[in-house]
């Protein structure tokens, strides 16, 4: 399994952030979490569906946790060395290539490239909350404004 936190911590408009209500900050939280949620799903590659039909979102109080369940998420997000793969239950391997059925004692597998997909839906989320605090910051000048102008006015 493979994770990624959400949440407003650390973030440039945590201070911004602390002034919203709970449940305005709860949503904050789960409207990134959904970015990062959708990020990570169609950021997976697709072969058979298995790995993007394992990611889950665990939603808490202020944070919310996007995990890749399925067991090989971690060899796909960090790649893998070349290596052999042999048969453990059976004498050979059996496997498809291009609609053909190979049989094989052993496979020189070559690795694979990483495949950051977790992390990149990470960052898609950093951004989006970049874009929440500018409007955030504009929305609260906006107010101050208005504050400022009927207490003159």
């Amino acid at each position: 399994m493979i994770s990624v936190e959400v949440s407003t911590h650390g973030l440039e408009f945590d201070e911004v952030v602390q002034h919203l209500s709970g449940p305005l900050r709860q949503k904050l939280v789960e409207k990134l979490a959904d970015i990062a949620y959708a990020s990570a799903f169609y950021g997976v590659p697709w072969l058979t569906g298995r790995l993007a039909q394992s990611i889950v979102k665990e939603i808490g109080d202020g944070e919310v946790r996007i995990a890749a369940l399925a067991p090989y998420a971690m060899y796909v997000v960090n790649g893998t060395s070349p290596h052999e793969i042999r048969p453990v239950n059976t004498r050979v391997l059996a496997f498809s290539v291009k609609g053909k059925m190979v049989f094989a004692s052993l496979v020189h597998h070559p690795g694979t490239k990483p495949n950051p997909f977790m992390q990149e839906a990470a960052e898609n989320a950093r951004n989006q909350a970049d874009i929440e605090n500018h409007q955030l910051i504009v929305l609260s000048n906006q107010l101050k404004e208005l504050i400022r102008n009927e207490k003159t006015g």
